[in-house]
């Protein structure tokens, strides 16, 4: 079986992210996990035995299996890190609206 499509796959991915974090798209903090994805993809695109010899000496019989398990950690750790950056901007939003609702009532009073 040809691993270039998967290679390819992880090339155009990684450029994406560049051109994402070029135009101001994307940051370079949050870019660094998918990079780092898009690198471990590539090589075990490359060097497709490695994932075998990783899953075996882990005790995965099924190597596929140790592939799809690291798929899910990382969008699980994606979906962890986006839902805290989500919760530390609804509180800036409300503290930056308590801020605005004090200052119109400033200006109100001196009115």
């Amino acid at each position: 079986m040809s691993n270039i499509p998967f290679i390819i796959i992880a090339i155009t991915v990684i450029l994406y992210i560049i051109i994402s974090i070029r135009r101001d798209k994307l940051s370079v903090a949050a870019s660094f996990g998918w990079i780092i994805f898009c690198l471990l993809m590539f090589f075990f695109a490359i060097f497709p035995t490695s994932l075998d010899n990783l899953a075996f000496s882990l005790g995965i019989s099924y190597p596929p299996t140790l592939f799809l398990t690291i798929c899910i950690v990382v969008l699980f750790v994606s979906n962890f890190r986006d839902d805290k950056t989500i919760d530390e901007l609804k509180k800036k939003v409300d503290d930056l609206s308590q801020e605005v609702s004090i200052l119109k009532g400033e200006k109100n009073d001196k009115k």
